[in-house]
């Protein structure tokens, strides 16, 4: 597993990559960190990085958002205000992770043993004032190697 600080912008660089090579193989990624950890706005990079034109908001209240990008669909679904896994069947479970589009899912650790066995994890921790979030992502099964982050970390001097 890779842990590594980045800083805002650094994240969406590296979003952007994840993105785009998310897209190139429909891979499920699952998000996990507290409110405010960073997870739509790795989401918003992703979906840039994979074509995505339009705005990508958080699908807090909807809890599903579906775009289009240069590969084809991308979901984006936030868990946060489901009670339990049987709830997520109320939003297509089955087609989002049958593999045939891009998935982000925030708040994954509400879907518990539900989540693909394919799949990459982010984890998110805000550190440093909420200036900084280390993140710790790995790739399960069979999912592609996940783009490393620590090409887009940026080293601080000491003063």
């Amino acid at each position: 597993m890779t842990r590594i600080q980045l800083d805002e912008g650094a994240l969406r660089q590296w979003g952007q990559v994840l993105g785009a090579a998310a897209a190139r193989n429909s891979v499920f990624v699952a998000l996990f960190g507290a409110l405010g950890s960073g997870k739509t706005t790795l989401v918003q990079a992703a979906c840039e990085g994979a074509g995505v034109s339009m705005d990508v908001t958080s699908p807090t209240y909807t809890l599903v958002h579906w775009y289009y990008g240069k590969h084809g669909p991308i979901a984006h679904a936030d868990l946060y205000r489901i009670n339990s896994t049987a709830e997520l069947f109320l939003l297509d479970w089955d087609e989002l992770e049958s593999g045939r589009a891009t998935v982000f899912v925030e708040w994954a650790d509400r879907a518990s043993d539900e989540l693909p066995p394919d799949r990459w994890e982010l984890w998110f921790e805000v550190v440093l004032g909420g200036k900084t979030r280390v993140v710790e992502a790995k790739s399960l099964g069979a999912a592609p190697p996940i783009p490393a982050p620590e090409a887009y970390a940026r080293t601080r001097r000491s003063s």
